[in-house]
């Protein structure tokens, strides 16, 4: 850590990046705004992910096939690598515990036909706004933490985009921090931050966490 740290002072002060907690992997514009929350208010798209919530998480649990997205548990055999109905396990070396799994409607701007199909709705309000279909390292899905799961701090690919986190099923005891700054998510409300920013998630909840997330 101590030499982590040390880099990445070293990083900052040669302007390879502006602040020691903004690293993006990839590629780092500086002309960009930099600012690790946004405010949901101000950003049409966000606006209408918030006004369709109704409908997006009515096909969410249809999707899911049951009548309630909460009674869906994230199932041992998930945790362990395999397919738990729509949901597929997410593998990344951020998974520090727990268990994260997606369903992708749009997965580096392709379409996934089948999800798409299957959510007509969420898929055309994605669809219907330009601020969702010209973003780089673009990907629009649901995403669900298993109770108990612990994403490590990390950082985005780049600061060209923003992603946006529609709060679907949002049980007590989850948090994220971006930057210096920790927000719980709600359901029905968008959480819009730049990923570039240093990242972490905590499930201290006993149910399943799912969200839409959407780039812009």
């Amino acid at each position: 850590p101590a030499a982590a740290a040390e880099a990445t002072a070293a990083a900052v002060g040669r302007g390879v990046w502006l602040d020691s907690l903004q690293r993006p992997l990839d590629h780092l514009d500086t002309s960009l705004c930099r600012r690790a929350f946004w405010d949901a208010a101000g950003l049409p798209a966000a606006r209408a992910l918030e006004a369709a919530f109704p409908a997006i998480l009515a096909e969410l649990q249809a999707l899911v096939g049951r009548s309630d997205a909460r009674s869906v548990p994230e199932s041992s055999t998930a945790a362990a690598g395999h397919r738990a109905g729509p949901f597929s396990p997410y593998s990344s070396r951020v998974v520090t515990a727990g268990a994260w799994s997606d369903v992708q409607l749009y997965a580096g701007c392709r379409r996934d036909e089948e999800h798409c199909r299957a959510c007509p709705l969420t898929a055309s309000v994605l669809a219907s706004r330009p601020e969702f279909n010209t973003v780089i390292f673009g990907s629009h899905f649901y995403s669900r933490l298993a109770p108990g799961t612990r994403l490590s701090a990390h950082c985005g690919p780049s600061n060209f985009r923003l992603r946006c986190h529609l709060g679907l099923v949002v049980p007590d005891g989850c948090r994220i921090r971006v930057g210096s700054e920790t927000r719980a998510w709600r359901a029905g409300e968008c959480l819009v931050f730049d990923d570039s920013y240093e990242h972490e998630v905590w499930h201290d909840g006993d149910s399943d966490r799912i969200v839409l997330i959407a780039d812009m």
